[in-house]
């Protein structure tokens, strides 16, 4: 590879220059959106009701879910909790074993484990 082959040190240099100001252009218009959206819903309460009530669910339909949740393994109880946490009754987790566990369930070859501490495969809650 000869050095006519290569890009001139010029363009080079261009091209990280022009690749910098894209980043810090973006982080510019990020910080923007996140102070207009801070302004227009928290500054005036629309976002949240400030009296932290629980979310409220209006269908009385028994056969309408609001989530499907599919698995009950570690995600899916997880996701199952909040959402209890959130007074949300109307979902359903669906998962094809008959007991929750996910895949340390259904998997039981030699040599399945967790591939993480399990201290820290657990629940902060």
């Amino acid at each position: 590879m000869s050095s006519t082959d290569l890009m001139p040190k010029w363009q080079l240099r261009a091209l990280i220059a022009i690749s910098y100001l894209t980043w810090t252009i973006s982080i510019i218009f990020g910080l923007i959106g996140h102070l207009f959206y801070w302004l227009i819903f928290n500054s005036f309460g629309r976002s949240y009701d400030k009296k932290g009530s629980k979310l409220e669910w209006t269908s009385d339909n028994e056969d309408e879910h609001y989530a499907i949740i599919i698995g009950a393994g570690f995600s899916g109880l997880g996701m199952s909790i909040k959402l209890k946490e959130l007074g949300m009754d109307k979902f359903v987790v669906l998962e094809r074993h008959s007991h929750v566990g996910g895949t340390w369930y259904a998997n039981r070859y030699p040599g399945c484990q967790v591939d993480i501490p399990s201290n820290l495969y657990s629940y902060s809650f």
